[in-house]
């Protein structure tokens, strides 16, 4: 049996049926690429030492690490940070457990985006899609972000991005991001990324931080630290608006 589990944007997140399912496993893995993840907290609940999974080991080598452990019978956990499935970076794990036939239950956790949302004063009904802000490549950046907020902003909708993981594994600081949604403004000349644009800042959830409203041009002159999302409302109503001006 192979567990999916979600322990939530930082410390203190980890739900019962979370923690369950590591004190229950023979083999606990985890990856921290995808976000945060509070490794003393998984060692708290888990009766084996937690084994550390890289991005390659589980999207190229579709968690054969777990896959071993499965095949021995054992019950096997994947932790990761926020909630496990929200995204597809597992989803390679779960097809090849699955066409082994081995059971898989995803046990959820709080997702930053439900939590960035709520930290954000904002309606998640009014949610539009969700891009990535990523370093250029090669000297290209990723036209993704800005043409889905073109989109969200016709609509009314907020438009939620998450922030690039460096090389070395670490999280993209919130002034890069501003910069590069800056750049691709200079780029595309549309009006969606411009200086004084307003947007929602919300920093290191979970791990003693929290939600600002702003603009692009005072983010990319900041010095908050990731992991983060930053935030572009779309139409506010009024009850949002009366929210959002408590995070100035």
């Amino acid at each position: 049996m192979l567990y999916l589990v979600g322990v939530g944007p930082g410390p203190g997140y980890v739900t019962e049926a979370a923690a369950k399912a590591l004190a229950d496993a023979d083999c606990v893995f985890y990856e921290d690429y995808t976000g945060p993840l509070h490794l003393e907290t998984i060692r708290r609940y888990a009766k084996t030492e937690p084994i550390r999974l890289t991005r390659r080991d589980l999207e190229d080598e579709s968690g054969r690490a777990i896959l071993q452990c499965l095949e021995k019978g054992g019950r096997a956990v994947l932790a990761t940070a926020g909630d496990p499935m929200l995204a597809t970076a597992h989803a390679a794990v779960v097809a090849a457990a699955r066409r082994r036939g081995h059971r898989v239950e995803v046990v959820p956790g709080v997702s930053i985006i439900c939590a960035a949302m709520s930290a954000g004063c904002l309606s998640v009904y009014k949610l539009g899609g969700v891009a990535t802000v990523t370093y250029p490549r090669g000297g290209v950046y990723s036209r993704r972000p800005y043409e889905l907020a073109e989109q969200n902003i016709k609509r009314g909708m907020h438009t939620l991005l998450l922030l690039d993981v460096k090389e070395d594994g670490s999280f993209m600081p919130p002034r890069d991001a501003a910069a590069v949604l800056l750049e691709l403004e200079r780029l595309e000349g549309k009006g969606v990324f411009k200086p004084e644009t307003p947007a929602v800042l919300v920093h290191r959830l979970g791990w003693g931080g929290g939600a600002k409203y702003t603009n692009l041009a005072q983010i990319a002159a900041s010095d908050y630290e990731g992991p983060a999302v930053i935030i572009i409302p779309g139409v506010l109503g009024p009850v949002e608006e009366e929210c959002l001006q408590t995070l100035r």
